[in-house]
């Protein structure tokens, strides 16, 4: 046993959480992936931002150019700069993500643009117009030809929102997995009790009920934190969020039950610590961005979650069919494994039980001292 435990916690180190910072280590070098759109009309690039076909859009407004010159040639005490470029992006969409890789160095990029720009408008009409100083006092006038302004047209707010599309929803798998444990000793203590037939429809019914009820505790929570679940489907909204957190824990907590009830201890952590690790390397990060390698994680199911939650609250592109699919198929392959794995656990709690019967006469009578002889 010891060595088994001594496996499997070096196969957990050394394995399962390089998952998680090899996906960390691999977002860096894949930053390109990040989509620049550019030469689109404002419309249809909001559009295009919607339906995620980029990340970030670089807009030219209508009739920049135009405005930019005529404010040199004539004057115009009413012409912004930043009109004439706009960067849109979803913050919504990935908010550490963007935040923290893209996000910077697109403006950077905008940043050293517009000072270049700047630069070379700058000498090339003040060589155009040497000895007119009128037309120099125009440049003085607007000494930044272009700027631009940045528009997040989908803002990760309420900053409390994190704790339901981002980090918050580990909460769900941590949950999902004490459940499994703390209600492992009433399915022990109930077998044998009851005839077969109630125990499987216990067994199978329990954990469902269960997260039923968690999951309106975690709606509520999130409303108690002034989440707002209504903002773009209404009434609802608060409905649909509900159910998403049930299904999003059923198929966390169902998948931990069926492998808790077959190899059980010391397996269960193990599959806890990867199943969290797993879903996180691939749920919180762009499936774009880390290697190929992890493509698998399309299928995870917290990537679902976060997707469907940020639809419901931040009103990106929706994908609650797709999300709401795959979750459902994590919960019918779980249900449908359930009674295959309950099978195994009462057989070796019989066997457990009789041996247990067994080794208590013996522990008695050995305990039963010898005649002395004379």
């Amino acid at each position: 046993m010891l060595i088994t435990f001594s496996v499997l916690l070096v196969a957990t180190i050394m394995g399962i959480l390089s998952i998680y910072w090899k996906a960390d280590h691999s977002l860096r070098f894949n930053l390109p992936v990040f989509t620049i759109q550019t030469q689109l009309v404002h419309e249809r690039a909001r559009h295009a931002l919607k339906q995620e076909d980029f990340w970030f859009g670089i807009v030219v407004q209508a009739n920049a150019t135009t405005a930019m010159n005529y404010a040199y040639a004539d004057g115009n005490a009413a012409y912004d700069p930043t009109r004439s470029i706009h960067l849109v992006y979803e913050g919504g969409r990935n908010s550490l993500t963007i935040m923290q890789l893209g996000y910077p160095k697109v403006f950077s990029f905008m940043n050293d643009f517009v000072l270049k720009f700047a630069k070379q408008k700058q000498e090339s009409f003040r060589a155009a117009n040497v000895g007119n100083t009128a037309a120099l006092a125009r440049q003085a006038e607007t000494p930044l030809p272009i700027s631009f302004a940045v528009y997040n047209t989908a803002p990760c707010t309420p900053s409390t929102a994190e704790a339901s599309t981002e980090i918050g929803t580990i909460h769900l798998i941590i949950i999902s997995f004490l459940s499994v444990l703390m209600f492992g000793v009433l399915n022990e203590a109930m077998m044998g009790k009851v005839s077969m037939v109630r125990y499987y429809i216990y067994r199978m019914t329990t954990l469902p009920t269960l997260y039923l009820f968690v999951s309106l505790l975690y709606l509520a929570l999130s409303c108690a934190w002034k989440i707002d679940s209504g903002k773009f489907f209404g009434a609802s909204g608060y409905v649909i969020y509900w159910m998403l957190s049930w299904v999003a824990m059923m198929a966390f907590g169902l998948a931990i039950e069926d492998v808790h009830n077959v190899p059980g201890q010391p397996f269960t952590p193990v599959f806890l610590v990867f199943r969290l690790i797993s879903n996180v390397a691939t749920g919180f990060s762009p499936v774009e961005l880390p290697s190929s390698f992890y493509r698998w994680g399309l299928a995870w199911p917290l990537r679902h979650d976060l997707i469907g939650a940020k639809t419901i609250i931040h009103g990106t592109k929706n994908w609650l069919r797709l999300n709401s699919g795959v979750l459902i198929s994590w919960v019918a392959a779980s249900l449908t494994l359930q009674p295959l794995t309950i099978w195994p656990q009462l057989r070796k709690n019989r066997k457990q039980a009789g041996a247990h019967k067994r080794e208590v006469p013996e522990r008695m009578y050995s305990r039963v001292p010898r005649e002395e002889v004379f």
